[in-house]
């Protein structure tokens, strides 16, 4: 005759199973979910945006390919896209007006500006990172002659990969970007860039 089996013992294993099963039913839930997260953090950095919301453009710009769109407002409200400059080369700078070498690089592209009509493109000033006001008073502090808008959402800055001010970016008349310039303007650098876009001065 066997003997009966001890309540107490009985009374652990019950528990002991149902901790090994669902120790497995966690596992299989938890390790797929720590795999996506390993895949992700190991997939190429020059594929990945900038830190912030998806990017419009998912990859970095290139030259020779379409430039990204942008959709931004002047100070004196004007809605402007990169289509608004189609038919003239466009120089595209993104900068602050807390940016020391942003400030070095501003009588430059005025006068850049100021050659701009008789030499067939435009400039556009593209403030990031900033507020209304400091961007006014900084517009008018420098006597600025071309359009400034503001990239309020980061948007615009985000699709041209742009990590901190200055950065200009030279568009051909058909929209295709043929330079940039990450960092302060020069003048020797800025007419190499203008002739690749197709700007004869």
């Amino acid at each position: 005759m066997g003997r009966a089996p001890d309540r107490a013992t009985s009374q652990v294993r019950v528990p002991y199973e149902r901790t090994r099963v669902s120790r497995w039913i966690w596992l299989a839930i938890v390790l797929p979910a720590l795999w996506g997260v390993v895949e992700s953090i190991g997939q190429p950095a020059a594929t990945s945006p900038p830190a912030g919301p998806p990017a419009a453009q998912k990859t970095a710009p290139t030259i020779g390919a379409v430039a990204a769109n942008f959709d931004v407002r002047t100070l004196d409200g004007q809605a402007v896209r990169l289509d608004s400059f189609r038919g003239r080369p466009l120089v595209l700078n993104f900068f602050a007006s807390w940016c020391d070498p942003c400030r070095e690089e501003m009588p430059l592209l005025n006068v850049l500006a100021s050659e701009a009509g008789r030499s067939g493109f435009s400039v556009l000033g593209l403030a990031v990172q900033d507020t209304r006001a400091a961007v006014v008073q900084y517009a008018k502090e420098g006597g600025l002659v071309f359009p400034i808008a503001l990239d309020l959402n980061s948007k615009a800055q985000r699709a041209y990969w742009v990590f901190g001010p200055p950065a200009t970016f030279f568009i051909d008349a058909q929209g295709l970007l043929r330079d940039r310039v990450l960092g302060p303007l020069s003048p020797e650098r800025a007419r190499e860039a203008l002739k690749r876009a197709g700007v004869r001065r």
